[in-house]
């Protein structure tokens, strides 16, 4: 597994009828050799929307050098052993060396307007910095951009085209006068059209001017005043248009902020950063302020944790995605969606939605619009801790305590701005455990006594309650509740007159227990043999038999008076008993007699009685 990673981004876009789903991260590995100043690497991609997806591209790439894709995600470009390597994404066999003595690609970008991809890179000694253009389906040069267009360009990032890709902008220096201008040169002509200087559209008398956002003809211009406090005047410069937003002001005497621009210049993104002491460096706080630049009112503030990074996509133009810990397998990826963020507090639905009361404790995941990092869950009138996921997806903690009675709980969210509408959250008692019934088969009757009018089911289990009611063959039977452990339902002679096998299980509070079979059969599957335990002489000529029986069935058998279940000679019933549980049983019951033969059948078997047989002690 890869030990190292450098992320660049990959922005997403339709092109030549390819869907590119998913916008990702790039990113490589470097293993150096165990000698000299070679390496190897490897190209993998990020899944954004789910961050732990990670695919690999290619593996032991030689010298691997600056992977980068265009910023619609079709096309990525590489370096094998000093050679820029360009690469179709959608089919990743196409792929084409367009330099040689490459020393670092900056930038890649595709011009819709031209059809061409555009490449910068750094070539051999003395390094002069290029710009090639390629045809996307042949991947071979086309054209170049003479070098003293790219002459004076402060850095790759000075370097944005418009948004259809027709225009390229140069944000560069004039050498004579020393003032920064914005150069448009024309893609398809091959010159430079207009110049702007800076100085045009910053504001009047500013100590430090900041480019800080270019992209898709978009930027945000920051015009910082030292004096009398430090105070920055933020304007979203659409270059395309040559027109400036509204201004936002704001006070950067304790923290600076960078701006960012979603859904096409509809929202202003501060997110605010702090000079760090150990690196003299600047990182995130996590404190984002949001504002609608039809007004220029800052709509909200999200709390983020610190040191993240910010990442947008062409894919996703109404979102802004904010990285902790990109590199690491650890990291966690938080969603500012415009179309929803600004939403009144709107809950769709909780996961889970249920659980059985005194469950473990577990996390409730959350589903709506309009979420922040201010806004908090609610369970039972009681504020529980709350993670923000996205403006769309919160989590918060629950307890077993919470759930420790049965019913309906109300789930809301709260934060600075209101109260959301109301879920419920159910704790349903604990399922029915049905573990046994007895009788389980039945003998059907068949001759010899009266039809059997019905018999009574013991079903036997755990958390059976009030609400608990027996079904037999999908009917639910009048159900007596014993105890927790115990109930019973009848079922008719009728039930128990044609052969087959009949499902039964409790249902309690509409949750069914697992399902047992009622038999009704003509043929037992084990043996059930009656036994005779003695004969007890108790003079004058009466005798009195006890007996039992031998049940090797695992469950219990009733077996109705009749022609399976006798005495003879007449009567036939003599009290024995009609339903047998499974095991050795003796002197179960008794039968006084006259001492001559008396004989119990009992399904295919018989055991006699007489004044001759074992007598009792």
């Amino acid at each position: 597994m890869f030990q190292k990673k450098y992320f660049i981004v990959s922005f997403i876009f339709i092109t030549f009828s390819i869907l590119s789903a998913q916008p990702y991260y790039y990113s490589s590995t470097y293993e150096p050799f165990p000698y000299g100043h070679h390496h190897t690497g490897d190209i993998y991609r990020i899944n954004m929307h789910n961050p732990a997806e990670v695919e690999s591209l290619m593996i032991d790439i030689y010298d691997l050098g600056s992977p980068m894709p265009d910023e619609f995600g079709n096309w990525l470009a590489y370096e094998e052993y000093f050679q820029l390597t360009i690469m179709n994404l959608n089919n990743q066999t196409q792929k084409n060396i367009i330099a040689n003595y490459s020393e670092g690609i900056t930038k890649l970008s595709y011009s819709e307007a031209e059809n061409q991809l555009i490449i910068l890179f750094f070539g051999n000694y003395p390094n002069p910095e290029k710009m090639v253009l390629v045809d996307p389906l042949t991947l071979t040069i086309t054209d170049s951009i003479p070098s003293d267009i790219l002459w004076d360009c402060n850095r790759n990032e000075d370097i944005v085209l418009s948004k259809n890709g027709d225009i390229m902008y140069l944000m560069k220096t004039d050498t004579i006068q020393h003032k920064g201008y914005i150069a448009s040169y024309s893609l398809s002509s091959k010159q430079i059209v207009s110049t702007k200087y800076i100085e045009e559209i910053s504001e009047t008398g500013e100590d430090e001017f900041f480019f800080n956002f270019r992209r898709n003809g978009l930027s945000v211009i920051e015009s910082l005043f030292l004096l009398p406090t430090p105070t920055s005047y933020y304007r979203i410069y659409f270059l395309d248009k040559d027109s400036l937003s509204i201004p936002i002001i704001r006070d950067d005497s304790q923290t600076w902020a960078d701006g960012h621009v979603a859904s096409e210049g509809d929202y202003l993104l501060l997110f605010n950063n702090l000079l760090n002491s150990d690196s003299l460096g600047f990182s995130y706080t996590g404190k984002i302020e949001i504002y609608d630049m039809s007004d220029g009112e800052m709509k909200k503030t999200i709390q983020l944790p610190s040191d993240g990074e910010v990442i947008c996509f062409e894919n996703y133009p109404n979102n802004i995605y904010y990285a902790i810990n990109i590199e690491e397998p650890t990291r966690q990826i938080y969603t500012l969606t415009m179309d929803s963020i600004f939403n009144v507090l709107d809950l769709t639905s909780l996961n889970p939605s249920s659980a059985i009361v005194n469950s473990e404790s577990f996390t409730l995941t959350v589903n709506g619009h309009g979420f922040d990092t201010l806004s908090t869950v609610y369970f039972n009138e009681v504020s529980k801790t709350t993670t923000y996921v996205s403006d769309s997806v919160l989590t918060a903690e629950i307890d077993s305590s919470d759930i420790s009675l049965v019913g309906n709980y109300p789930v809301w969210v709260t934060d600075e701005w209101g109260t959301s509408d109301t879920l419920y959250f159910t704790v349903d008692p604990p399922p029915a455990i049905l573990t046994s019934i007895s009788p389980a088969i039945v003998l059907r009757y068949l001759s010899g006594g009266s039809l059997p009018l019905g018999l009574t089911v013991t079903a036997t289990g755990n958390n059976f309650s009030d609400s608990s009611v027996a079904y037999f063959n999908g009917s639910a039977k009048t159900t007596t509740v014993v105890s927790d452990t115990v109930l019973t339902f009848p079922i008719t002679g009728s039930d128990m007159a044609t052969l087959g096998n009949y499902p039964v299980w409790v249902s309690s509070y509409g949750t069914n227990s697992d399902t047992l079979t009622f038999s009704v059969v003509d043929d037992l599957p084990q043996s059930l043999t009656p036994t005779l335990q003695c004969v007890l002489n108790n003079g004058g000529g009466s005798y009195t038999a006890y007996f039992g029986y031998n049940n090797t069935n695992s469950v219990g058998v009733y077996v109705p008076i009749g022609s399976k279940n006798k005495f003879a000679p007449t009567p036939i019933d003599r009290g024995q008993p009609k339903l047998f549980l499974p095991g050795t049983h003796t002197n179960v019951f008794s039968v006084n007699f006259d001492g001559r033969d008396l004989t119990w059948t009992l399904n295919v078997s018989g055991i006699t009685a007489n004044r001759s047989s074992t007598p009792c002690p």
